[in-house]
């Protein structure tokens, strides 16, 4: 009975100072706009697809893309994140010098075991805003492989791993446990 309580209270201790990684069947949401620090930014809630969707339709991609390029900041983005199965989409946008607005998809994603990063992201240039809700759509259905092959449709800018995330990812999810 001692080394039960022993091993109880051992466990208790070591557990408390590092935020569990417990599956929430929710989505929340975030937005970042062209002058905000992206070290500040929190979820806006917890959301549907339909949500986000609005959110998406409603959100001043030009105006915000033309922003960051006059001052040089960053991309305006909009994010949603699978609390269950610890996955991102996010959506950023940008104008060329003909003031022509494109969209960068990213998916972020558990790295494989073993990895040294504990998270990968997938970027992707997409050009129509209907692709990018049907990607939305699947998203939220969680059909990682119909996903996968919306993206795999579009061309790859880049692909990196996610060191610095996962544990500003940890603490916010702690607020929706």
């Amino acid at each position: 009975m001692r080394i039960a309580a022993f091993f109880l209270l051992f466990l208790g201790l070591f557990s408390c100072g590092t935020p569990a990684n417990r599956p929430v069947d929710a989505f929340i949401w975030d937005q970042l706009r062209a002058h905000e620090d992206p070290d500040r930014v929190e979820p806006v809630g917890t959301c549907d697809a339909d949500e986000f969707l609005a959110a998406m339709e409603r959100f001043p991609w030009h105006e915000q893309a033309r922003e960051a390029r006059r001052i040089k900041k960053n991309s305006p983005t909009l994010s949603v994140t699978d609390l269950k199965t610890d996955r991102s989409l996010f959506i950023s946008a940008a104008v060329d010098d003909n003031d022509r607005l494109g969209y960068f998809v990213g998916y972020v994603y558990p790295a494989e075991a073993g990895m040294r990063a504990p998270r990968r992201v997938s970027i992707y240039e997409v050009e129509r805003m209907d692709a990018i809700r049907e990607m939305v759509v699947v998203f939220f259905r969680r059909d990682e492989v119909a996903l996968k092959r919306l993206l795999g449709e579009h061309p790859k800018y880049m692909e990196a791993r996610d060191h610095a995330g996962w544990e500003k990812y940890l603490k916010t999810k702690q607020k929706f446990i």
